[in-house]
C-alpha cells in the first residue's frame, strides 16, 4: 500500500504538533539530592524546616501520595480575608527533600512561583527572600498523611 506524500505530510504535522504539547507540559516537582538539604534549611523570609539527623530518597509512591494531598494544604493557611491561600497548590513548582527528623521521615517542601526558579531548579535549592505567597514550605508525614510547618514567604516588597 502506497501513501500520498498529502497524507504522510498530515500524519507527521499531526505527530509533532502532539509532541509540542508533550513538551508544554513541564513538570512542576522533583525530589532534590541529599546534598542540597543543608542549603534550603537557611530560609530568609519564612522559618526554617525542623531540624533534622540525616536525609533518605522518597519513593515514587511517596510523593504520589503527597501530591494527591496537597489540597490540605488550605486548610493550614491563616485565617482571615486578606491572608494568603495556596489556592491549587500543584501550581507551583515544587522541590522535595526527605529528612529524618528525631527518627521520623518528613518531607520538606519548597514551593515557589514559575518565575523564580531558574533552568537548574531540579538539581539546586531554591531560596526565596520576602516573595509572600508565591513561595511557602511545609512539612509532610507520609506515614500520618498530615502537613505542618506550613508557612508563606515574609511580605512582597512594595
Amino acid at each position: 500500500m502506497r501513501t500520498k506524500p498529502c497524507a504522510l505530510l498530515l500524519a507527521l504535522l499531526g505527530c509533532a504538533m502532539g509532541m509540542a504539547g508533550c513538551a508544554g507540559n513541564k513538570a512542576r516537582s522533583t525530589v532534590m539530592p541529599a546534598d542540597q538539604a543543608e542549603l534550603v534549611t537557611e530560609q530568609c523570609s519564612r522559618p526554617n524546616p525542623p531540624h533534622y539527623d540525616s536525609t533518605w530518597q522518597p519513593s515514587p509512591h511517596d510523593i504520589a501520595q503527597l501530591e494527591q494531598d496537597l489540597p490540605a494544604l488550605n486548610a493550614l493557611a491563616p485565617p482571615g480575608g486578606d491572608a494568603p491561600h495556596v489556592g491549587d497548590a500543584a501550581a507551583y513548582d515544587r522541590q522535595y527533600f526527605g529528612i529524618l527528623v528525631r527518627g521520623h521521615h518528613k518531607i520538606y517542601i519548597n514551593a515557589f512561583i514559575d518565575a523564580m526558579a531558574n533552568k537548574d531548579w531540579k538539581a539546586y535549592a531554591i531560596v526565596v527572600c520576602d516573595g509572600g505567597s508565591a513561595a511557602w514550605g511545609a512539612v509532610y508525614d507520609p506515614s500520618s498523611r498530615d502537613f505542618s510547618n506550613f508557612s508563606f514567604n515574609g511580605k512582597p516588597p512594595s
